[in-house]
């Protein structure tokens, strides 16, 4: 029963620290984007949001480290995932100054980061080659699971840390993810031809 409470109260605390990072950000993105602020660099708010999800990143990195050291067959995976998650999160980022390199493993879900015109040529380069060459490779040859499942650093990474702490989803909701790889890639195709046609 206490091994249940405490599980609850990880949950809830999880729940909080998600729900306050994701709001500074909305408000972030907001304001940066009113007219009155002229795009102002709003200090308070990206100094709380990067630490905010800083300690995401710890905690997620603690969890890691628990499956890993509880669930052998599931080491190969974490360690992958964990290398692809951190480097393009937190590592490169961090080396070059830039945000724009958390772009890198693919364009998409990012706002596509990758085609902002202050991004560096070579994330540019490296992420389209990412997202529209080696990921349709690595489907076409070992399926949505390939990519998704062992390379990912956004989706398969939550899903093997935070996702392993909450419930399944709901059984009418399980078909999803075999549709939103199809749809991302979708939009990155036409989101590029977009950009390709109408240069800024």
């Amino acid at each position: 029963m206490l091994m249940k409470d405490k599980r609850k109260l990880f949950k809830i605390i999880l729940w909080f620290i998600f729900f306050v990072t994701f709001s500074a950000e909305f408000a972030k993105i907001v304001f940066e984007l009113n007219p009155d602020y002229g795009h102002k660099s709003l200090q308070a708010a990206n100094a709380f949001f990067w630490s905010s999800l800083l300690l995401i990143e710890l905690v997620m990195g603690g969890l890691v480290i628990y499956y890993m050291a509880n669930y052998p067959p599931r080491r190969l995976r974490l360690f992958i995932l964990s290398l692809c998650h951190f480097s393009v999160i937190m590592v490169l980022p961090v080396i070059f100054d830039d945000w724009s390199w958390t772009s890198l493993l693919y364009p998409w879900p990012h706002s596509l980061q990758a085609f902002d015109p202050s991004t560096p040529a070579v994330a540019f380069y490296i992420s389209v080659l990412v997202g529209f060459i080696i990921v349709p490779v690595i489907t076409l040859i070992w399926g949505v699971k390939g990519f998704c499942g062992y390379i990912c650093p956004h989706g398969a990474f939550f899903s093997e840390t935070y996702g392993r702490v909450f419930s399944s989803p709901p059984a009418r909701l399980k078909k999803i993810p075999d549709i939103i790889p199809l749809v991302y890639f979708v939009l990155m195709v036409c989101s590029l031809v977009i950009i390709l046609l109408i240069p800024h």
